[in-house]
């Protein structure tokens, strides 16, 4: 570059050049744009069928629903025993063992033409305590019976204490007959210590029950 140049770019008026100044941008801000109208529907909608929905599948919050029972024991009593599961070997007992069934038949409902009683809904099954049903399991029952209102006169029922030897199998059929709730029983379960209690207070006898004689019996110690 000549002397001249030099001096011609030296002396150059700049006042003309564009101005390069950054200038900061405006703050961000958040989208304000409304609601769309279908979104606030969508919820109002899914609200309300969700209040419909409990107030028909939640019964209504009611502690007879939620809370049945005043304490677990009260509900425990409700309760097949569960154990080694004493309700199904006497389920077993009374249909393939005792035969049981043959003459009380697979609904508890007993046999008019036989004059077998029934055992559903029966008074002595349901009583508060087994102390007369144990005893006609282990010993029969001979003579009339009033059952539900209604007189049988079967003659004779087999006793079993010489065939079910096992206490526990005792206590466990007269559990499945207590506890059915097929065929509407709700009563307590048996104990195998309560039979066996009854069968050595009653070792000596050789001779069925009858209606009296059970009768003058507590049916709870």
């Amino acid at each position: 570059m000549s002397a001249e140049s030099k001096k011609t770019f030296a002396s150059a008026d700049v006042s003309n050049a564009p101005d390069f100044q950054f200038v900061e941008g405006a703050e961000p801000t958040a989208n304000r744009a409304p609601v769309p109208v279908w979104l606030i529907v969508f919820f109002g909608v899914l609200f309300y069928g969700g209040q419909i929905y409990l107030d028909h599948a939640a019964g209504g919050f009611n502690p007879q629903v939620y809370e049945p029972y005043a304490d677990y024991a009260t509900l425990k009593q409700f309760q097949p025993v569960i154990g080694d599961d004493l309700y199904a070997r006497g389920e077993k007992v009374y249909n393939d063992v005792a035969k049981c069934v043959a003459c009380h038949q697979p609904n508890g409902g007993g046999n008019t033409a036989n004059g077998c009683p029934p055992l559903a809904g029966s008074e002595w099954v349901l009583a508060e305590g087994p102390n007369r049903i144990i005893r006609i399991v282990l010993h029969g029952f001979s003579g009339a019976v009033e059952v539900k209102g209604q007189q049988y006169n079967s003659g004779t029922m087999t006793p079993f204490a010489d065939t079910l030897t096992d206490d526990k199998d005792i206590a466990a059929v007269l559990t499945f007959i207590r506890q059915n709730k097929d065929w509407g029983n709700n009563a307590s379960a048996v104990k195998p210590e309560e039979v066996k209690k009854v069968r050595d207070a009653t070792k000596g006898r050789e001779v069925n029950w009858t209606a009296s004689e059970l009768q003058s019996i507590p049916p709870k110690d």
